[in-house]
């Protein structure tokens, strides 16, 4: 198998890596991205890595019949737990299999397929809202989130919370801060500029009735420092870029905010201006006129681009989209002059990682397109 010089297994997966450990050593693809050692919050998206690489190197998928032949032990011993947890025969077959497939291996083990009344409450209990904790600075977090990409709204007695993205690392984000509360689901849609694209959404228990309305700017400028950035944190995670700039010395980190709503940037710009914070607002509608999107509402833009600035902005934010925690991670690296040779590894270092994300967008998108068509592999 081609690997680097350390004996692990090199990514993107050559053919004959694939071949050996997909027909060979009889792996699932789940099994394959934990050798790669993908990185998901959601394994599902890094099995379906792998499908869309065997089906691109024109590896044939084993069918079902050979499929329900070749479970071992171990993998009915994980059926077990999970049906006992409660999931169900489709959960557990997971589209690879028929459910009945599952059930006659469990049966097999002695189980007794859970009557519906059983059933019902185990998924009551599954969808159960958990109450917001109260924390300040987790709530502030939510609101600078829900100032960008969320969108909430009553639904019954719940709150209903729903993000659309192209972008796994924001999908990621929105489970690992709503699922402790309810259950997250997950479906693909169109989109109109994107072509496809997915869609979570979480109903909530009463007590984040607090995202339902944006609050005022006058109730914003009384958060403390603390919650001022983790506010800042979950606008930016939403609403910001950070980016290199090729300058006439060398490349250099720069960050954008942009939004419709210009209130919201100059109380940024003046709370930034306290921190030694330098920053520019001013009207574009170039994120418009790329995307195509017709909004009566002006687009605005508050600039960071004073190197010093940049740096104090990534070390005054607890990011947690992973693509922005990784890019203001490399930010703060950064150093004067930029001249210096450490800046142009770092900068190479940067789109890297840039064209890494890029690679995980298109594959997430191309996921969703595979879902809705019917051809998901």
């Amino acid at each position: 198998m081609s690997r680097h010089p350390s004996g692990e297994l090199s990514w993107p997966p050559k053919k004959e890596d694939l071949e050996r450990l997909y027909l060979v050593d009889k792996l699932s693809a789940m099994r394959i991205a934990e050798a790669y050692g993908l990185k998901y919050k959601t394994p599902k998206v890094a099995e379906s890595t792998i499908l869309y690489h065997l089906k691109r190197n024109g590896i044939k998928r084993r069918n079902s019949v050979e499929l329900s032949t070749k479970f071992n032990e171990e993998t009915v011993d994980e059926w077990v737990r999970r049906y006992q947890e409660g999931e169900s025969l489709k959960e557990i077959a997971g589209g690879e299999l028929s459910p009945v497939t599952v059930f006659s291996r469990l049966r097999k083990r002695g189980m007794k397929l859970r009557d519906k009344v059983e059933a019902q409450i185990q998924a009551v209990s599954k969808y159960e809202r958990k109450p917001f904790s109260g924390d300040k600075i987790e709530k502030a977090y939510l609101v600078g989130l829900r100032y960008g990409d969320l969108d909430a709204v009553r639904h019954g007695r719940a709150i209903r919370v729903r993000v659309s993205t192209t972008h796994p690392a924001m999908a990621e984000l929105f489970e690992s801060l709503l699922s402790p509360f309810g259950m997250v689901h997950r479906y693909p849609r169109k989109a109109q500029f994107t072509g496809y694209e997915w869609t979570l959404e979480c109903d909530l228990d009463s007590s984040f009735e607090f995202l339902l309305k944006k609050p005022r700017i006058a109730e914003l400028e009384l958060l403390g420092e603390g919650e001022f950035s983790a506010f800042l944190a979950g606008f930016f995670d939403a609403e910001g870029s950070l980016f290199l700039h090729q300058k006439s010395s060398g490349p250099a980190p720069e960050a954008n905010i942009t939004n419709t709503d210009r209130d919201i940037l100059v109380y940024l710009a003046s709370r930034l201006f306290n921190l030694g914070i330098f920053s520019k607002l001013s009207l574009s509608n170039r994120v418009l006129e790329e995307t195509g999107f017709n909004s009566i509402l002006p687009m605005w833009r508050l600039d960071i681009w004073r190197f010093e600035s940049v740096r104090k902005l990534a070390r005054a934010m607890r990011l947690r989209h992973a693509e922005k925690v990784a890019k203001a991670s490399l930010a703060v690296r950064f150093v004067a002059p930029i001249s210096r040779a450490e800046n142009y590894a770092l900068s190479r270092e940067w789109e890297n990682r840039a064209a890494e994300f890029e690679r995980d967008r298109k594959g997430f998108v191309e996921e969703a397109r595979k879902k809705i068509e019917g051809t998901d592999y």
